[in-house]
């Protein structure tokens, strides 16, 4: 019989909507990008008219999904000190990880040891950058919490999942790539089940 895969959950952060509007938006064609919010850094730094002036941005436009920064770190484990070091991509993740089991309804202790495999695409290095600026926080968590490779590591280890747990940087198509990944690993009986996705924060001028 010939293995087939079937989508039986999400979970997403779309800017502009929500799970509740989202069908609604789609269908009407509603474009949801917005600009990035004045506080986040002083734009007249970094504005200029011409398009291929060095350093410089003449638009401003971006798909905004709000405020990044809650994270119930306890509920996943982690204390607050690593928390704050982690890469808020790494956060989202868990957090979606764990709202597509839910929505699935598919309680997270039954797939503990199993072949789940966990396949995430992500290329984005924004908050290290970040970080950087700062080098009186950095500690033991930084390396951990700002690591491609962590982001599904860390979800594969918060689950006990023990299929295979991979990042995958193929730029702008990572997600789809990750997500024909987990395909091709449930088909080939490697993975009996996956969580696949992908994950993409700019948080730095």
């Amino acid at each position: 019989m010939t293995r087939r895969v079937a989508i039986i959950s999400y979970a997403f952060r779309f800017p502009g909507t929500s799970n509740e509007r989202f069908w609604e938006d789609l269908l009407a064609g509603r474009n949801l990008v917005t600009e990035v919010q004045a506080e986040r850094w002083a734009q007249e730094a970094f504005f200029h008219p011409k398009k291929n002036h060095p350093g410089t941005s003449y638009t401003f436009a971006a798909g905004s999904i709000g405020d990044i920064s809650g994270f119930d770190a306890h509920f996943f484990g982690i204390s607050p000190r690593e928390a704050a070091v982690m890469d808020p991509q790494q956060r989202l993740l868990l957090e979606m990880s764990w709202e597509a089991l839910e929505n699935g309804g598919i309680c997270p202790s039954t797939l503990r040891g199993s072949r789940c495999g966990v396949f995430i695409g992500i290329a984005s290095a924004d908050y290290s950058y970040r970080l950087a600026d700062d080098l009186n926080v950095i500690d033991a968590s930084v390396a951990t919490g700002n690591t491609a490779s962590i982001a599904a590591n860390r979800i594969s280890y918060v689950f006990d999942l023990c299929g295979p747990s991979m990042a995958i940087d193929t730029a702008c198509s990572s997600s789809l790539v990750a997500f024909h990944q987990a395909c091709r690993s449930i088909l080939s009986g490697e993975s009996v089940q996956a969580l696949a996705g992908g994950v993409s924060l700019h948080l730095h001028p």
